[in-house]
């Protein structure tokens, strides 16, 4: 009996005196993060603070208290990133405000809900009298590409080649026939068909196109019978702006998004900072 209680009283010493270890530990770990938050090492801070309840899950007082400084962490982030992020978006604003200044706005309020930006090099399009590579940004940033066909017999093109003299190439995804994105018509024996191609489904061609402006490039219609033309200086050019302006509108979209959502992180690590120091007011 004896022994037995002397072995319980020997287990409650140890626990005492690793629970006592621990708190002192964990509150070290936590005036670390403590440091890292007023030298504005916010990182730092939150992964000292994460290590507190990974190592010490019953230093409760510790845990508490990180989890007011955690908030007032994510609240100098959010703050830093509103700056930034204003910062950067203003110089992408103008950027893209410049770059719109080479293109022209097309919208057709009868038949368009959507209007789109049309390089100004290029001709604007009336009745299609020869085969072409149109390409367009739409004016919810969407890129498009179409290939047009025009001659005196059909060739049921489905998706395009673009190659270098090098032999580098480039296709667009295949586009069935729809009647809508893939669709033909004949006018006065003249047959016309019209492909078009979107955001991810030209990408291939629109980079290679853009990279290499400068070299003559070679389009081939694929899907029925094979059909080619050379790409005129102005298109490929165009393909270029068109890209550059389709990664401006882009670019400006997530600074936006990125922007809102630092925004609602920001009110809501008010509220929690709020709410855990009334708490910690009421329980002192």
């Amino acid at each position: 009996m004896v022994k037995h209680a002397y072995l319980w009283l020997c287990s409650c010493a140890v626990l005492a005196l690793s629970c006592g270890n621990n708190g002192r530990e964990a509150d070290a770990q936590y005036q670390k993060a403590l440091k890292y938050f007023e030298a504005g090492q916010y990182a730092y801070a939150r992964n000292a603070l994460d290590s507190i309840q990974l190592l010490y899950p019953k230093a409760f007082k510790q845990i508490k208290e990180g989890m007011l400084l955690s908030c007032r962490v994510k609240q100098k982030e959010s703050e830093q990133n509103l700056l930034y992020i204003d910062s950067l978006l203003k110089v992408r604003q103008t950027e893209l405000e410049a770059a719109k200044k080479n293109f022209r706005f097309e919208k057709d309020a009868k038949y368009q809900t959507e209007g789109n930006y049309v390089y100004k090099k290029l001709p604007k399009q009336g009745i299609i009298n020869r085969s072409q590579l149109k390409v367009l940004v739409t004016e919810n940033g969407q890129m498009q590409l179409a290939s047009v066909y025009y001659g005196n017999s059909p060739i049921k093109h489905s998706s395009i080649r673009a190659s270098l003299p090098d032999k580098s190439k480039a296709e667009t995804l295949a586009i069935g026939y729809d009647g809508a994105n893939n669709y033909r018509f004949t006018n006065d024996g003249k047959y016309t068909e019209i492909v078009t191609y979107k955001d991810g489904q030209c990408s291939a061609i629109v980079s290679l196109i853009a990279e290499n402006t400068d070299k003559k490039i070679t389009l081939t219609y694929l899907g029925g019978n094979r059909y080619t033309l050379s790409l005129d200086p102005v298109t490929r050019e165009a393909v270029k702006a068109t890209r550059d302006l389709y990664n401006l509108m882009r670019n400006v979209d997530d600074l936006e998004r990125e922007y809102q959502l630092n925004v609602r992180t920001l009110e809501l690590a008010d509220k929690q900072v709020m709410q855990l120091e009334k708490q910690q007011a009421e329980q002192n």
